[in-house]
């Protein structure tokens, strides 16, 4: 009799531990949440209309406003989300997490909404991800960016780094921008006294280049699907190098296309990304591969058709 009230306390004890940890309300509420939400975030890009699909990316972005609130909510998995539309992607040392996702409008052109969470402590603060900076044109790679003046990509890869002894955090993304072209995005993300900054001085696009970027933004034809690649090994970020498809389209990113040739951005001493040739393929990725594309020209640009 002993040793079976012996069990019974044991299991209720694990039973008290365990709804301690993962199943509290505060864990119940996100995972109603979710329940809920992966069935509204597929319209977001793939919707009938595009009233559908705005209605249905901004219920998620009011939601995770308040659901994000909840300090718990920063080690939940979101797993049916990421499977759908949602980028969830924490820092390596555990900061931040990024949330970001596209609203695919059906003339083609995307639209990039996010949140950023930051832990403090026991405390969590969040700041709204809002895509607007495209208003600065050509000027975007020189500006330093708040939250609410962001260049919107949807985010897969966060590196961190040294820059003259300060922590950054190098952002790898992607951006669907329109039917035009596609872009790739390698931002950095910092934290000044008051609050988080997108954009700083940290990529050279040569040794001999004495200008110093906030990101690079490389764009390219909207059938090409393209995002820098860390190398951990050696440290450094691959990219493809992009060439006109025809010479008449030189200039015209909307007809530019990887070339087969790479190109690596490199920390120098000073924490700066600077570009350079890649000389030896083997960076611990094997062999080079033989890339065949179908060159674009105007006449099969989904605009014209």
């Amino acid at each position: 009799m002993r040793r079976y009230l012996f069990i019974l306390v044991l299991l209720c004890s694990s039973a008290t531990l365990f709804a301690k940890g993962k199943d509290s309300t505060d864990y119940f509420a996100l995972r109603d949440a979710e329940s809920r939400l992966k069935y509204i975030v597929p319209d977001i890009v793939g919707g009938d209309s595009d009233e559908q699909r705005i209605k249905a990316c901004w219920h998620t972005f009011r939601t995770f406003d308040t659901l994000l609130q909840i300090p718990e909510s920063f080690n939940y998995a979101w797993d049916s989300l990421r499977l759908r539309t949602i980028s969830v992607i924490t820092s390596p040392d555990n900061k931040f997490r990024l949330y970001t996702w596209n609203l695919v409008l059906q003339n083609g052109n995307f639209k990039n909404f996010g949140y950023l969470q930051v832990r403090k402590g026991s405390d969590i603060e969040i700041y709204p991800l809002l895509d607007t900076a495209k208003k600065f044109n050509n000027d975007i790679v020189d500006a330093e960016l708040e939250p609410t003046d962001w260049f919107g990509a949807l985010y897969l890869k966060i590196i961190p780094f040294k820059q003259k002894g300060k922590k950054r955090y190098l952002l790898l993304g992607f951006d669907g921008s329109t039917i035009h072209s596609n872009k790739s995005v390698m931002d950095v993300l910092w934290f000044a006294k008051d609050g988080p900054r997108f954009g700083t001085p940290s990529f050279r696009q040569s040794n001999a280049d004495p200008s110093v970027e906030c990101r690079v933004v490389m764009e390219f034809h909207n059938d090409i699907k393209m995002v820098p690649h860390y190398e951990s090994n050696s440290d450094v970020i691959i990219v493809d190098k992009l060439t006109p498809a025809y010479p008449e389209v030189t200039g015209n990113f909307w007809y530019y296309i990887p070339s087969g040739d790479f190109y690596m951005y490199k920390k120098n001493k000073r924490g700066t990304w600077v570009r350079e040739e890649v000389t030896d393929w083997n960076l611990g990725q094997g062999e080079k591969p033989i890339i065949n594309r179908v060159k674009p020209s105007p006449e099969t640009d989904p605009a014209n058709r």
